[in-house]
């Protein structure tokens, strides 16, 4: 039996809080001086599937990291319980 997923549809607002937003929930390049320093910063989700914008789907066992990540930037996010159906 295959591991049930979440699918989360979010909204953010202003560009800075996205941002922010984006960089503890998704894992990132990170560069400085052109390029010449590189490394991945960790997020809270390292695979996941983003099938459109604002849309993501996730493990279940990264649920509660992701609320309380949605609760401390004030983001609106409902969540949806998905099964693969075979």
């Amino acid at each position: 039996m295959k591991m049930a997923k979440i699918l989360m549809m979010y909204s953010i607002g202003e560009d800075a809080r996205r941002i922010t937003f984006n960089r503890k929930l998704f894992s990132y390049n990170i560069q400085s001086h052109a390029g010449k320093y590189k490394y991945q910063s960790k997020g809270i989700l390292t695979q996941y599937e983003k099938p459109l914008r604002s849309v993501v789907i996730f493990d279940k066992e990264k649920l509660l990291d992701t609320k309380k990540l949605c609760k401390k930037f004030n983001v609106e996010a409902k969540f949806y319980e998905i099964t693969e159906i075979s």
